[in-house]
């Protein structure tokens, strides 16, 4: 069964969190109090609600608490109904509360009244713009304790056309693989060809992406194979990676 999301605030923040959900096959129901920003995604999600969300009686007319998961969403403008639409979700007994901090006295305060999950969509950005910054050569890297690191990169050169069993990294650089990802294959019609289909040729087959430059991450064409020992590395192949941050350079160092 789908999971069921409810998502309060359609700005930026709120409107991309659910177009994103949607895309994953969740059931989405937007939420605002706002009939303009209701029209605007009407089309792109599950089902759209204009709600006072400060109200417990509209939330519970609205029957909120069946909803698997709620993101209160609300703008950094409008702190006090954030605070009160969580406080109040909490109260009606939703089971999961993912709610947008702007501060850390305000995610302190939602914490307080309810909130199991509290993000702040800036803070985040600011890290991951700054990792990029300092790591230049990462698609995505985020820190583990004891100073290990999960990390995204590209393929390094000496790589490409072989192995990991070949390459042994493990051994030399003191690091895991834990899966490669990997452009779709297709026909140049855009349509997969058969493996075997008698009477007629293989259609020329070709990467989804290939105009893609090198280095530029591919993004939603990738697939993901989390066992690629006996697989031989392409040029646009992601790697998945987990080990120590110096570990982790000199693996880079090989492009």
């Amino acid at each position: 069964m789908q999971k069921q999301i409810a998502v309060i605030g359609l700005g930026i923040f709120g409107r991309e969190v659910a177009l994103s959900l949607i895309a994953r096959g969740f059931t989405v129901l937007a939420i605002d109090n706002d009939m303009e920003a209701l029209e605007d995604i009407k089309d792109r999600v599950t089902e759209t609600l204009q709600l006072d969300t400060t109200q417990e009686k509209a939330l519970r007319e609205a029957e909120i608490s069946q909803m698997d998961t709620v993101v209160v969403a609300i703008g950094t403008g409008h702190l006090e109904n954030s605070i009160l639409t969580t406080a109040l979700l909490k109260q009606v007994g939703v089971s999961h509360i993912i709610a947008r901090a702007a501060n850390d006295l305000h995610e302190k305060i939602l914490r307080q009244v309810g909130a199991h999950e509290v993000i702040n969509p800036e803070r985040e950005m600011g890290q991951k713009v700054a990792n990029k910054i300092a790591r230049p050569g990462f698609y995505e890297m985020f820190s583990l304790p004891d100073g290990v690191c999960v990390a995204e990169l590209p393929i390094p050169e000496s790589f490409i056309e072989h192995t990991l069993e070949e390459l042994n990294v493990r051994r030399r650089f003191n690091i895991n693989v834990l899966g490669v990802q990997r452009l779709r294959h297709s026909e140049s019609a855009g349509h997969t060809a058969p493996e075997h289909a008698a009477g007629r040729p293989k259609a020329a087959a070709r990467l989804e992406g290939d105009d893609i430059r090198p280095g530029e991450r591919p993004g939603r064409r990738m697939i993901m194979n989390i066992s690629p020992s006996n697989d031989r590395f392409k040029p646009q192949d992601i790697l998945l990676v987990m080990g120590h941050q110096d570990d982790l350079n000199r693996l880079l160092a090989e492009h």
